[in-house]
């Protein structure tokens, strides 16, 4: 049925574009997606995008089934993109070492996930029915008297209000006014994706790059763009299509143009940050390339990623990837990926499959470091090469993930930095300062107090094995790099002690009192325990599906299985690859002119039905 409808979609956008945001609106509307509201906005605003994804969609091909597996949950399974063998420019070297300690360190700031709202309203809504809340909605506020009153330092359902945000950069001066360089993982943007415009979206980074170059004066930041920084929010062509309808290269040329205006990137990188949608390479410090990636080129609510779904690496971000990673192996330079989203959850298998290859190839020896956001957590996941049996000697490196700025998603905000050798650029400890809003917000507010900041813990402390000795990887001295045997010693453990794992998981939320709840034997333990150690969202979905049906095989499951399909297979079993489509529709090099004929007279049916 979804299939038959995006052939119905494809005939509108070709032959009636005008009609297609209103149609999406009214089918938005009749089955309650979203509310009234936010139906209208958001398909005024994604529908010139839509028109033209619609218009280009292969049907015949693998695109339809991706759209309909991510768009429309459940009604096809995910599919499997089985990437073709990667062919590197040189083999791995023999007995690839991370380099040795060199004894001297630096720190480097890093946070994420700002989202500051320049609509926050002290004493509106602050648990309403909209995406955020803290507004003054007019005619759509929720009906009835306020339930809870938005505070000065925000609330655990809405996005960061001026006053946290210029708390938190005063904050960064305290605990890491020295830091080397720091990096910024994206999102600026509010997450009313609803009501934004293009306007507000470059007023919002204007703004809030200012405040940063403000706060921080001659610490460079690099900064990586979030799925929230573009317009629409989610939305980025890899490419330009053959006939282009739309470009993101007003987004480009803004944030390079404000990045080096900064100072923090020079204006041959700023260039090349234009031309291959904001990716760039800099190189902070001596001996160290940090590569900046633009993460929506793989996320799934990017709907031209659902374009071109036979191809490996449509916009050529891995391409680009290797070949910088190649040039520091041959300089012998250590190399930081940054990103705002970790292309192990909620990107196309595809790229996440790409990703993992391409991070085993070049660890430990090169990529010291790879630091992400998106979710708001404050979290870790080992990295494993997909050639060896998972266990400590597969552990090639360690994704970090950024805590956010914001509250939203009932978080502490908070913020990072790291102790870094400062000749090999490993990372020997990290550390987390947090404000507890959730707490103590109100009092502060009455009692006209700025929030308190403190530093909540540092991973060296926390996850070192005592049973051990120190100097081993599980339990690193002082200037010992937190290698990822030490993150995988830390999660094997977690498994077994539950105070070491309710640790985590109130760290996780930054301390906050309104986190949900994670009972033991629960789903929540069993995808925490997995994301912490799968490489590619295929294993992650692989290790929660085991990890739940061997936990109600025992009798200690509480919650059943996620009733999705799970990749690549349908119901009776099957493997889905999508390579396989083609040929099944028939659809091969030489019957590719009676494809077109079948899908001409598809077409004109399809124009009668309209």
């Amino acid at each position: 049925m979804c299939h038959r409808g995006m052939r119905l979609a494809k005939t509108f956008a070709l032959q009636a574009p005008d009609l297609v945001p209103g149609l999406m609106r009214e089918l938005c509307l009749k089955y309650k997606f979203r509310r009234p509201d936010t139906c209208e906005g958001l398909w005024e605003r994604l529908g010139p995008e839509l028109i033209g994804i619609f218009s280009e969609l292969n049907l015949d091909g693998s695109d339809g089934y991706y759209t309909c597996a991510y768009a429309f949950p459940g009604s096809c399974p995910l599919p499997v993109h089985h990437p073709k063998p990667l062919t590197f420019p040189k083999p791995k070297p023999a007995n690839a070492q991370q380099p040795p300690p060199s004894g001297e360190t630096i720190q480097v700031l890093h946070f994420s996930d700002w989202h500051v709202d320049p609509l926050y309203q002290r004493g509106t809504e602050a648990k309403c029915s909209h995406n955020i809340c803290c507004r003054d909605y007019g005619r759509f506020n929720d009906p009835g008297p306020i339930q809870k009153p938005a505070s000065k330092w925000g609330e655990s359902k809405c996005d960061t209000p001026i006053a946290l945000g210029v708390s938190a950069l005063e904050a960064i001066q305290k605990f890491v006014p020295q830091a080397a360089f720091g990096i910024f993982t994206g999102d600026i943007v509010s997450h009313d994706a609803w009501m934004i415009t293009q306007k507000y979206v470059e007023d919002e980074e204007t703004r809030s790059y200012e405040l940063f170059k403000q706060y921080l004066q001659e610490i460079k930041l690099y900064v990586a763009l979030g799925n929230h920084d573009s317009y629409p929010s989610d939305q980025a062509p890899g490419k330009e299509r053959p006939n282009s309808y739309i470009t993101h290269k007003w987004l480009y040329d803004h944030v390079a143009d404000i990045w080096e205006k900064n100072n923090w990137i020079t204006s041959v990188e700023a260039e090349y940050a234009k031309s291959h949608n904001a990716m760039f390479m800099t190189r902070p410090m001596p001996g160290l390339k940090l590569i900046t990636l633009n993460t929506d080129l793989y996320y799934v609510r990017n709907f031209f990623t659902m374009l071109d779904t036979e191809q490996d690496d449509p916009s050529g971000l891995f391409h680009d990837l290797i070949l910088e990673l190649q040039d520091s192996e041959d300089r012998g330079e250590r190399v930081w990926i940054m990103g705002h989203m970790a292309p192990v959850a909620k990107s196309l298998p595809r790229s996440s499959i790409l990703f993992q290859r391409i991070v085993a190839r070049y660890s430990p020896h090169v990529i010291a470091g790879l630091f992400f956001g998106h979710f708001h957590l404050d979290k870790f996941i080992v990295m494993h090469d997909p050639d060896l049996p998972q266990g400590e000697d597969s552990a090639v490196n360690v994704v970090y993930q950024g805590p956010s700025i914001t509250p939203n998603d009932r978080m502490n905000p908070g913020i990072r930095w790291y102790d870094v050798d400062a000749k090999t650029f490993s990372i020997l400890n990290t550390h987390t300062a947090i404000a507890d809003i959730m707490t103590h917000g109100v009092d502060w507010e009455l009692n006209d107090q700025d929030p308190e900041w403190i530093h909540e813990y540092s991973a060296k402390a926390l996850y070192s094995d005592p049973t051990v000795p120190q100097g081993s990887s599980a339990n690193p001295g002082p200037l010992d790099p937190l290698s990822p045997q030490f993150w995988y010693s830390a999660v094997e453990r977690m498994k077994h002690d539950r105070h070491l794992f309710k640790q985590y998981l109130e760290f996780q939320s930054k301390s906050s009192s309104e986190a949900k709840p994670c009972p033991k034997d629960s789903a929540c333990e069993h995808e925490t325990l997995c994301h912490m150690q799968a490489s590619t969202v295929v294993e992650a979905e692989a290790c929660i599906e085991e990890a739940i049906l061997q936990a109600q095989e025992d009798g200690k499951g509480k919650k059943k299985a996620n009733k999705r399909a799970p990749f690549g297979r349908t119901r009776t079993g099957r493997e889905i690859v999508p390579q396989d489509y083609d040929v099944q529709r028939g659809v091969t090099e030489n019957g590719l002119a009676a494809a077109a004929r079948i899908g001409i007279r598809r077409l004109e049916r399809s124009k009668d039905e309209f």
